[in-house]
């Protein structure tokens, strides 16, 4: 009996001491910061729900993204009350005069004793070129070389060891992925001090716009984005999530309001690379370059005889009979013979000369030191030949 007495007294001192240490330990905090954990677990989460690879990439690439400000000079006509007179129009011809003209881009330091990116349309004509820099810095910049079929320029500041932008590659870009634009849209970079950024994703892919007769630029293999593209914004990179540049804003389709509808294109990152090294290693970019063959004025494809193809079976060849081949030359180094027809150039299927010219000046920006692969049909057979460019020599 005096056993389980003391059993019962021995529980409940023990629950007596656990009433004692939970007292103890409320009242010292312990149980109540728990609460406190959660929260800054909650604010860590959101600060890296923040931190995107977006967000990284913008903090990566900006310090490397310049304002450009150009004053340029545009001829226009000396307006007179004769202009509309049909009479004394003829006896008063049209004067000109040199007005100076501010304009706006965009561009990105890529090394880092700064040579930058840019648009040639952007440049073009400047007498002069302000950069500004993220450090609210301004320099008077140098044009290293600028190629106005390509609408890539290169531009030179004095700085050393600045912040550059990684050029990537074009090559593995997918539709659908995420793309930031940077730029100066209607000049608001001087305001901040900082590129303005759009998101959108890459839209289409190897859009080709040819040779424009109007402006002299020739888009080919361009990037389309669904990010905002605006006046100013060209000339600044277009990046992945990597941060890395994929290609440079250039161009948008407006539907006449000036401003975006979402519609916007990029040069790929890949033609930047290999004009802007021509750019700074010679100044220009050399288009003056030959074939070495001549070719059928004008080829006849109803004298053309039906010859046996691999296949086997009796096929009609057509395309452009090589003439001519010169001593030396780029056809002759390339292996062709007085003979061969071209039926395909760089995968363009050519029927008649009139293809022949459209696909070698038109439909494509060869310059000298480019290598082109023709299809030529031989002796029954089909050939590849890969020619590389020269540049003529008078």
């Amino acid at each position: 009996m005096h056993g389980f007495k003391y059993f019962i007294q021995g529980i409940l001192t023990g629950l007596l001491v656990a009433l004692i240490m939970l007292y103890y330990g409320l009242s010292r905090g312990i149980l109540d910061k728990k609460p406190v954990t959660i929260e800054k677990t909650v604010t860590q989460q959101i600060s890296e729900e923040k931190e995107s690879a977006i967000t990284k990439a913008v903090e990566e690439i900006s310090p490397s993204v310049v304002g450009i400000n150009v004053v340029k000079l545009k001829k226009e006509k000396v307006r007179t009350i004769f202009d509309n007179d049909p009479f004394f129009s003829n006896f008063f011809p049209p004067q000109y005069e040199n007005r100076v003209v501010p304009s706006m881009g965009s561009g990105f330091i890529y090394t880092p004793d700064g040579y930058i990116i840019t648009n040639d349309h952007v440049i073009n004509d400047a007498q002069r070129i302000i950069v500004t820099s993220t450090e609210g810095k301004q320099y008077e910049a140098k044009i290293i070389g600028s190629d106005e079929r390509s609408d890539i320029a290169v531009l030179k500041i004095d700085v050393k060891d600045h912040s550059y932008a990684k050029l990537g590659s074009d090559k593995n870009v997918v539709r659908g992925e995420w793309v930031i634009a940077f730029g100066n849209p209607y000049g608001l970079f001087e305001y901040v001090n900082n590129p303005l950024i759009t998101v959108g994703v890459v839209s289409g892919l190897k859009i080709n716009f040819g040779f424009n007769t109007a402006d002299k630029h020739f888009y080919e293999n361009m990037i389309q984005t669904d990010a905002s593209i605006n006046p100013g914004n060209s000339g600044g990179p277009l990046v992945n999530a990597k941060g890395e540049v994929i290609g440079m804003n250039t161009m948008i389709y407006s539907a006449g309001t000036g401003g975006s509808i979402g519609i916007g294109f990029a040069i790929p990152v890949s033609k930047i690379i290999n004009i802007s090294k021509t750019l700074i290693e010679k100044g220009f970019i050399d288009r003056n370059f030959y074939f070495g063959f001549k070719l059928a004025d004008h080829f006849n494809s109803a004298v053309l005889k039906n010859k046996k193809g691999k296949s086997g079976e009796s096929e009609l060849i057509s395309g452009v009979e090589v003439k001519e081949i010169s001593g030396g030359g780029p056809a002759e180094k390339a292996g062709f013979l007085k003979g061969d027809i071209i039926i395909a150039v760089d995968n363009i299927k050519i029927n008649s000369f009139r293809d022949m010219g459209k696909a070698l000046l038109e439909l494509k920006d060869y310059k000298v030191g480019d290598s082109i692969e023709f299809v030529v049909f031989r002796n029954e057979d089909y050939k590849k030949l890969v020619m590389t460019l020269e540049s003529f020599k008078q």
